[in-house]
């Protein structure tokens, strides 16, 4: 078994559920001597990037099944959106095909690469694309690379990702634990969220479920608003949090002055006016019924579940209280 991005956030939860299945897992990282969350265990580390192709053979050759999570989800420039998440991607199908004839590849792209709902109703996997965002024609443009290599596929369309190890998200749950949550945006965008635990046993599912070339959205079916999230983040301590509401227009402003400030930078933005638009969508949403009924329910973490044990989680390795930086345990 062959696996990019399992340093990452996702990633890692992804390699232990293959482990836990039995897999052998080889993971490609650009420096093994700081392999992140794969550190102890007994991940085999190749050195490489998806965006250098000679770097995948190692990785690949003899692999059974393909796993690619690796990907880039801020950049400073749609360009290097395109090189990592859609080129990268054509990089490691084109790799497999050579090395690893026969392997099934699964992708683990992003809703983004569908878009938003439109008139409110879910997005199906039949329905015509709509990106709005560089990183979500990106990861669209890493599908389309796939499905057209020949190799035997599966694409994984996850919502937004939450859980133990992540990073971005987790500066709600900061806020909670400090007294006040933000309502963005009026707080009716509606959203559909998947608990990582849940999104890496989905992998597992469809490495074991082999390649058909099916596309399958990954999301708890729950639907909630952006004030819904709120009210239960601010009920995780007592007393509850105050709830603190940020109008739209204040979060595009934030996304004008953080990618204006970025750009002064070294660094990929934080946050960014194409970002802010992202989040302020009127609904991302999707139809899960044809994934939950192919895999046999991997998705059944609601967020009152995954946030009580994230908020656990992040309070037990220090991320959230009296430290203020998170620390990586290898």
């Amino acid at each position: 078994m062959a696996l990019t991005g399992g340093s990452g956030f996702v990633g890692s939860h992804v390699a232990e559920a293959l482990l836990r299945e039995g897999w052998r897992v080889r993971a490609l990282v650009r420096r093994p001597e700081s392999p992140g969350w794969l550190g102890g265990l007994g991940v085999e580390l190749v050195r490489g990037d998806v965006r250098e192709k000679e770097s995948l053979g190692p990785l690949l050759s003899g692999a059974d099944a393909i796993v690619h999570a690796a990907g880039r989800t801020s950049a400073r420039s749609a360009e290097e959106y395109w090189a990592a998440n859609a080129e990268g991607t054509r990089n490691v199908a084109e790799a497999a095909r050579r090395v690893a004839p026969g392997a099934h590849v699964v992708l683990v792209s992003s809703l983004a690469a569908a878009g938003p709902s439109l008139n409110g109703d879910a997005v199906r996997v039949g329905d015509e694309p709509r990106p709005v965002s560089s990183y979500g024609r990106s990861k669209l443009g890493g599908e389309r690379a796939l499905a057209a290599s020949g190799v035997p596929f599966t694409i994984l369309r996850p919502s937004a990702v939450y859980g133990p190890r992540e990073t971005a998200i987790r500066d709600l749950f900061v806020a909670a634990s400090r007294g006040f949550v933000p309502v963005l945006g009026g707080g009716r965008s509606r959203i559909q969220l998947v608990y990582a635990l849940d999104l890496a046993d989905a992998v597992a599912r469809v490495v074991a479920r082999g390649g058909r070339g099916e596309t399958f959205f990954a999301a708890h079916p729950e639907v909630i608003d952006y004030r819904e999230i709120a009210v239960r983040l601010a009920a995780l301590r007592t007393p509850p949090a105050r709830l603190v509401p940020v109008p739209a227009s204040l979060v595009r402003g934030a996304g004008a002055v953080v990618g204006w400030l970025s750009a002064l930078a070294s660094g990929p933005p934080v946050f960014n006016r194409e970002k802010a638009e992202e989040l302020l969508q009127p609904a991302w949403t999707c139809d899960v019924s044809d994934a939950q009924a192919a895999l046999g329910q991997p998705f059944r973490t609601d967020f009152v579940q995954g946030a009580e044990r994230t908020y656990a989680w992040y309070r037990e390795k220090g991320w959230i209280g009296r430290l203020s930086r998170p620390r990586v345990e290898l």
